[in-house]
Parts: structure tokens; sequence; C-alpha cells
């Protein structure tokens, strides 16, 4: 477990550095697109490092320190920001493809230009969830949550598909993105589909039955957590899978998302 927590820290640390080395490369450009990259690509990487080392399981109310600074609802709300970073990425970077493809000027273009936004949207509205969830515990609103985290991805899908029908237009590094979206989404939204969704949030909603909300839900979702290291009460080996993933690979993806500033300023 210990050895698990160093190894997360150390990769979190390096990816914030790497990070900075691109802002720092890209820092001369003017565009507002390549400084927004660079701007929500910082945020996200900052985010990953601080819950690397503050690792929390927000909706079971985890937390590996006994401190407020790992405090359930400290994480959650830090965690609107890094989402947010990550799915606003996405949504500029797709867009800005769309419209140097002139894939928007083709046969439904607008709703293609649409979608990216639509998906971000809904992942703006699955932040409500969360935190409702996280005061009530009610397994309901984590489903709803989940269920707009997937149809975010699924509204991508078309894009990327177009993308990378005329890739050949494209830079290398905003190939090498839409091949990378492809596989993400691909796997993510097996993952949401096929087992995630059905099997551990909608099969399990008969837990909400009955469930009353104390009047101090803001004040527990605050201050009351359980501090442990127990594998066993993380989940097991496939929280340790989750978390790894998330703050390696998600931010392995936002550092090529802020390398495309990079193609910005060449032009």
């Amino acid at each position: 477990m210990t050895t698990w927590h160093i190894v997360s820290i150390i990769i979190s640390a390096v990816n914030v550095c790497i990070a900075v080395g691109i802002v720092l490369t890209g820092k001369k450009t003017k565009s507002r697109y390549a400084a927004l990259l660079l701007t929500l690509g910082c945020i996200f990487v900052s985010v990953a490092l601080y819950r690397s080392v503050f690792v929390s399981s927000y909706p079971d109310r985890l937390a590996w320190y006994d401190t407020m600074l790992n405090s359930p609802f400290l994480i959650r709300s830090i965690a609107f920001f890094a989402e947010l970073a990550f799915h606003g990425m996405i949504a500029a970077i797709l867009r800005r493809i769309v419209k140097d493809l002139g894939i928007n000027q083709a046969k439904g273009g607008r709703l293609l230009a649409a979608l990216p936004l639509v998906g971000f949207w809904g992942v703006v509205l699955a932040q409500f969830f969360a935190y409702a969830g996280l005061v009530t515990q009610h397994l309901t609103l984590f489903a709803i949550e989940e269920t707009l985290w997937a149809a975010a991805f699924i509204c991508y899908v078309p894009v990327v598909i177009a993308g990378l029908k005329r890739r050949g237009g494209l830079g290398k590094s905003y190939r090498a993105f839409l091949i990378v979206m492809a596989v993400w989404c691909a796997g993510y939204l097996a993952f949401q589909c096929f087992y995630a969704l059905p099997f551990s949030y909608y099969a399990n909603l008969a837990q909400d039955a009955g469930r009353v909300v104390p009047p101090d839900a803001l004040r527990q979702a605050i201050s009351g957590y359980v501090q442990t290291r127990d594998f066993d009460t993380w989940g097991g080996i496939g929280f340790f899978v989750w978390h790894t993933g998330y703050f390696s690979l998600c931010s392995w993806m936002t550092l090529l998302f802020m390398s495309l500033a990079r193609e910005e300023k060449k032009k």
C-alpha cells in the first residue's frame, strides 16, 4: 500500500513537471486556444497530484489521512475543476478539428460541431449529481452522474470518427489525439455500459429505498469520513487499478492535449 502510494505521487509529480515544461515552451504563443489548453491542462495535473497524495473515495467517504485536507467534500470540490478541465480540453480540441478540416461545412457538420459542447455541458450537469450523491449517499444520484459521463463520451465518438476519416489534413499531434481518443472512448464506454452502470450502479438502486437524509448531511459530507489504508476496505485491486489509471492515463492524455499548443505555435 505504501509503495503504491509513493509511486503514484512520484508519477503525478513528474507529470506536473512535464506540464510546466510544456507551458514554458509554449508561452510565446498569443493564441487564446493554446492558452486555454495550457491552463486547463495545468489544472488537471495539479489536481491529480493533490488527489494522489490525499487518496479518497468520496462516494464511500474514505480518506487516506485523518485531516480535513482529505475531506471527501474537499476532494469532490477540486475534482469539479479537474473534470471540467479534462472535458473542456477535449471539447475545445474536437471543435478545432471540426473547423480546421471544414467538417462544419459538410452535411450534418453543424451537429458534429455542437456535439463536443453537448458532451461538455453534460459533464457540467453531472457535477450537481455528484455533489448531491456525496451529501445524500443515494446511489441513484451517482448512477445518473456516471450515465452523464458515458453520454458525454458517446457525444465525442462521431466527431472523433469524422476526424479520423480526414486526418490527413491534420498535424501529427492532432492525429495522435484522435487515435488516443478513439481507443479511450472504446475502452471507457465498454467498461461503463457493460460493467459499471448495469452491475455496480443500476443493479443496486434498491439500496436507496427508505434511506433517510439526516439534517446534518452536509456537515457529515465535509467532516464525516473514515481514515483507513486497509486494502479490502478500499475495494481491493479494482479501486487501485481505477485510481492508478485515472491519475496516470488521464494525466498522460492531458499532457498530449497540452502539446497541441505547440502545433498552434507553428501556424
